[in-house]
């Protein structure tokens, strides 16, 4: 019940500035990411983290979740009434939109997946072959770009990586974004509305790999020139730091 209060607190906030054509529960996979290991928020507010008893099947795949949101969102196009293809055409077809770089132009037409409305059906039917195709994970380990959730974050930058995001919001453009509170907790999320609130303080709503189909929130505090992201099974909330990725070869 807390959970559907707060998709209907989002659907309707005023003052909610939305990505013209991208829907949470549309654009977004029908399973999760998941953590290679156990998490837990404890009564002090810290994060214990343990071995898993058994091993998660689908795991260290944030970035790869994330990017392929993008991808489909920018590449693809879903036709509900067109025949739908043999798994192997499928399979085909996934690979190809994830190959497209996602700060490119892509090609002159779209992908078309037919026979399914949106990416949350279509990741449904075939979830096994999305994971399977959808891209390895130790390539995303080794970005260049990953260094700098080691590096201190000067405020300036983060004040600048609001406005970029919100702009890019404004234009109808979803965007990745690396959180960070190094050494415990690093995470891709896809911010795809706004609320601008008092003081300059600006919520985002997002789409977290690690929870399919629900939103949360990242809090811009113009103040501070500071982000805070919402508890989470991974991490009991507050600072982070903030890094734009997927918007050139070096993020």
């Amino acid at each position: 019940m807390r959970r559907l209060l707060l998709v209907l607190c989002l659907l309707a906030a005023p003052g909610l500035l939305r990505a013209r054509d991208f829907d949470l529960r549309r654009d977004t996979f029908a399973f999760s990411n998941d953590t290679a290991f156990q998490y837990g928020v404890d009564e002090r507010g810290k994060l214990p983290v343990s071995l898993r008893e058994t091993p998660a099947d689908f795991t260290h795949r944030c970035f790869v979740l994330s990017r392929a949101v993008l991808q489909f969102h920018q590449f693809a196009r879903f036709e509900v009434k067109a025949p739908r293809l043999s798994r192997e055409e499928y399979r085909r077809r996934i690979r190809a939109i994830c190959r497209i770089p996602v700060w490119s132009r892509g090609p002159a037409e779209r992908i078309v997946i037919p026979g399914y409305a949106d990416l949350h059906s279509f990741s449904t039917a075939y979830e096994g072959l999305m994971k399977a195709n959808l891209g390895n994970w130790l390539p995303t380990y080794l970005r260049v770009g990953n260094w700098r959730m080691a590096m201190g974050h000067l405020r300036p930058g983060q004040a600048a990586a609001a406005r970029w995001l919100s702009a890019s919001l404004d234009r109808g453009q979803p965007r990745a974004l690396y959180l960070a509170r190094f050494p415990s907790m690093n995470h891709v999320v896809i911010p795809y509305a706004q609320k601008r609130e008092s003081g300059g303080n600006v919520r985002y709503f997002v789409y977290d790999p690690n929870y399919p189909n629900e939103p949360t929130w990242l809090l811009y505090r113009a103040s501070e020139r500071s982000f805070e992201f919402a508890p989470r099974w991974y991490f009991p909330g507050g600072r982070v730091n903030v890094m734009r990725v997927f918007i050139s070869p070096l993020h």
